[in-house]
């Protein structure tokens, strides 16, 4: 049996409209639950990356903390 805990990451998304002259504006912030970085946005394509880059982070993680 494994621990999954060591290979997880967590983010806390925010997101709010926020007007721009004659213009509402996306705005967001994504927060790494881990380590608190916070990084703001205005395109969702950050947000997605961040969490794209995080999976494959997890999915390709060789060792595995055993427990028990």
């Amino acid at each position: 049996m494994f621990c999954d805990r060591a290979w997880h990451e967590s983010f806390l998304i925010r997101l709010w409209a926020e007007p721009d002259g004659e213009e509402v504006v996306l705005r967001g912030a994504v927060q790494n639950v881990q380590t608190g970085n916070t990084t703001y946005f205005t395109s969702l394509e950050l947000p997605l990356g961040l969490i794209r880059e995080a999976a494959e982070r997890v999915a390709l993680a060789e060792e595995r903390t055993p427990i028990g």
